[in-house]
C-alpha cells in the first residue's frame, strides 16, 4: 500500500484519542520552533494558529509543509516526529 493509500488521520483525532493532551509543545528541527496543542486539534505558536501543516509552513516562510514530519515531541530528551502516533492510530484502525 502506498502512503497515499493508507487512511488519513487528522491531528485531532489525536488529541481526542488521549495520545496528545492539550498544552502539549511541539518542537521543529533542532526545537528551533515551538507550537502547542490545542484542544480543537490545532497548534499555536508564537505569532499563529492553525494546522499542524500550516503552523509549519508559517513558522519557515514556506508555501507549505508536512506537519507530520516536521513536529515533534519530546520524549526523555529525544524529539520524535508526531507522524509515529499517527501510525499507531492507523494500526488501531485496521
Amino acid at each position: 500500500m502506498s502512503k497515499r493509500d493508507e487512511p488519513r488521520i487528522p491531528f485531532g483525532w489525536l488529541v481526542e484519542r488521549g495520545l496528545l493532551e492539550p498544552g502539549t509543545l511541539l518542537y521543529g528541527p533542532g526545537r528551533r520552533w515551538t507550537a502547542k496543542v490545542r484542544a480543537d486539534g490545532t497548534v499555536i505558536t508564537a505569532d499563529f494558529r492553525g494546522s499542524i501543516h500550516k503552523a509549519g509552513a508559517h513558522v519557515q516562510g514556506a508555501p507549505a509543509c508536512n506537519g507530520w514530519q516536521f513536529w515533534n515531541l519530546d520524549v526523555e530528551g529525544k524529539l520524535v516526529p508526531i507522524d509515529v502516533l499517527r501510525q499507531k492510530v492507523r494500526a488501531e484502525l485496521t
